[in-house]
Order: C-alpha cells, then structure tokens, then sequence
C-alpha cells in the first residue's frame, strides 16, 4: 500500500525528524510504498535512500507554514491509502505526536488564545483530537495522553501510548569500558573535569540557562553542549549568559553530533533541567548506557531515573538551590558509579527499544484496515511505567 508521512521541517538532528526516518524505513521494510511529504528538507544521511517529496508552502510564521503545509498535505492525501502525520495537520488517517496538548496550555492561559499562533496550533490540534474524529492517535508517553484526554474528551479506543522510542543502536554501555571514554576524553581535552553533557536546539526549553548559572559555583566542572554550535542563533543568549557569568571557557559547543553514545560514555552526567519535554528521550537514552542523570519531573522520561536508581529528579517548582544540592551530591564518585551500574542494568531490558516498532506495526495495521480496529498493548503497569506501551 502507499503510505505518505507528512512533517513540515525534515533535518538531521531533530528528535521528531529521526522518529519519522526510522519509522519510514521500519514500514517500507514490511512491505509498504512510503513517501515522506515536507515542506523543508536539509538533505542529509538520515534521509538516504527514503522518497522524499516537498510541498512548496508560503507563510512568514512557523504557525503559518504548519497551516500552509496542512492544506497542502491534504490536497495530496488521495495519491495515499493513508496519510501519517509528524506534525499536527488536516485529514490524517494516524498522529505520530510527540507535542503537548496546546489545549491543555490554553486553559491554564487562555489570553493566548487571543495570539493567532496559539489558535492556529489549537485549530490544527482539535482535527485530530476532537471527540467524532477517526483519526489514529500514537502518543509517546502517559502524561502526555491523559493531558489531550482531558482536554479535547477524545475516545480513549482512538489513543495508543507507545513504549520508549529509543533506538536500540544507542544502546552502547560497553563504550564507559572499553577504552572510548579516555580517547575521546582526551579528544575534547576534558581532563579531570567533571563533564555534563547536555543535548539540545532549543536552550530555554532544555533549561540550558539554568545548567550556566550552575557552573558558576562549580569550576571543577564543564559543560559538553551537542546540538548547538557558539555561532547559532539559538546559542546567542547562552553564550551571553555565560560571558556575564564568566563561565564561558567551562562550555564546550560541539554543534550536531551523531556520536551520542560516544559522548555519553565520554560525559560524567547528563544534565537537564528542562521547563518542558514530553519524553526527554535522551534522558533514557542516557540511564541505558550507564551515564546517571539529573533531570527535572516535567520531562515524560524522568520516571525512568526514578525506576532504574541512576541520578536524580527536580520536583516541581523548580529551584536553584534544590538543583545546586542534586550536582554536589553527583560530585561522589560512589555514586556517581552505583548510578551508573544501576542505569546499564535497566537497559537490558528489551521493551525499552520497542516503541518505533510498535508504531510501525500500527502504521501498517491501519494502512490494511483503512482506520478500522488496531490492536493494543496491554494497559500500562500499576507501577506508571511506559516501557510497556498501551491504550488509554
């Protein structure tokens, strides 16, 4: 069957945009016809050999180009058998969404309502979420599905919480010891540094400001940042944060790196105290190759630090105190190695890699049934675990 994936922006190093390659090839190999629908497309590896096609869309705002792109994926949507959104669109048969609820926002703030980006994302959202829609939802984490529940009533049968989504070739917790963690250290002229590595293209939301301010009273420690380089746009705030702070020769910009699981064995802690992140998948990504973590509860991946005994989680509110305390007391080697130890243990277990298969299988079940009946998972364990998948 054809099957098109529609995502607005299709680049190398965005979570969403991995999730959306991957799954392109997982359900070509079971036998589908898939073309991926984009409005931007920054050829790459990631890319090589997928069909690619892209739709021209105008629009000044990124709101704007999402609805562009919208009405352009559904003008296409008839050369498919079904149409798989990366991105909140129109008439889409399966939602693979890795974004909060914007409805869910707007009731706690609903003066945004009255900004045109905020109504065009809500617009967009309740297309697929609205209670009478057919529209197959695969969701990334529990928090997440309650969240859209609550706030648009969608039929809980239309929901699918899938497992984790971390790629099982990220699984390398044998790099701490085999020799990768000095020659790369050595690389990046760590010394004896404590290293947190921190992964992100939107600072402010990862709470990379708040990782700055930390650093000031530790000059025993450095920060590797993968994903940003010092001249990016994104970066500017940071780098003037750290120049005010005087910190700024404790930050190392490595820009995009596909190496992660080099660096984490590189790194000595992931820090990331974000204010938002759905799943934080770096966060399991880090606990599996036995780098601990200090993380914030917002993040949908944090219960996993919880779960596998491997760093710390910020409660809300957050406070720089509390997270001062989490880094001085990541500061014992003891720890710091137990953390370890207990973080490449949880990773042996197989359902943590299970999500992108999950969601392909789904993918191919729908393009078969043409939106009839998909098969779940078994509800979520009482434990609250994600691991498992399921339907809520």
């Amino acid at each position: 069957m054809r099957i098109a994936f529609a995502i607005v922006k299709l680049f190398s190093g965005g979570g969403l945009q991995r999730d959306c390659a991957a799954l392109a090839r997982l359900v070509a190999a079971r036998g589908q016809e898939v073309t991926i629908l984009t409005a931007e497309h920054a050829p790459s590896p990631l890319t090589d050999g997928l069909t690619v096609e892209i739709l021209p869309v105008a629009g000044r705002t990124n709101h704007g180009r999402q609805a562009a792109f919208a009405n352009a994926a559904a003008a296409e949507a008839s050369r498919f058998d079904l149409l798989v959104g990366f991105n909140k669109l129109s008439c889409l048969d399966v939602l693979y969404c890795a974004d909060p609820a914007i409805a869910e926002r707007l009731s706690r703030q609903p003066w945004l309502g009255l900004l045109p980006r905020y109504r065009t994302y809500w617009t967009l959202e309740g297309l697929s979420f609205k209670r009478g829609r057919d529209t197959r939802l695969l969701l990334l984490a529990t928090p997440q599905a309650n969240a859209y529940r609550e706030a648009w009533d969608t039929e809980p049968e239309r929901i699918t919480v899938l497992p984790p989504t971390v790629a099982k070739a990220r699984h390398r917790p044998e790099l701490r010891r085999d020799g990768t963690r000095e020659r790369l250290r050595g690389a990046l002229g760590l010394g004896r540094a404590q290293a947190w590595l921190t992964l992100c293209v939107q600072p402010h939301t990862k709470g990379l400001d708040r990782t700055v301010e930390a650093l000031r009273a530790r000059p025993d420690a450095c920060v590797l940042v993968a994903g940003l380089s010092e001249t990016d746009k994104a970066a500017a705030d940071t780098v003037r944060l750290a120049t005010k702070r005087g910190v700024a020769d404790q930050i190392v910009w490595l820009g995009h790196r596909e190496d992660v699981p080099e660096l984490m064995a590189a790194a000595d802690l992931l820090v990331h105290p974000a204010r938002a992140d759905v799943t934080g998948t770096v966060i399991l990504e880090a606990v599996v190759n036995g780098l601990p973590v200090i993380t914030t509860s917002l993040c949908g991946y944090a219960e996993h630090v919880f779960a596998a005994d491997a760093g710390e989680v910020l409660e809300e509110p957050f406070s720089a105190v509390r997270f001062a305390e989490a880094l001085a007391r990541a500061s014992d080697a003891a720890r710091l190695s137990a953390w370890s130890r207990n973080g490449a243990a949880y990773g042996e277990n197989p359902n943590l890699y299970a999500g992108r298969d999950r969601a392909a299988e789904l993918i191919v079940t729908a393009a078969a049934l043409k939106l009839g009946p998909v098969p779940s998972l078994p509800a979520p364990s009482a434990s609250g675990g994600s691991a498992s998948g399921g339907s809520v």
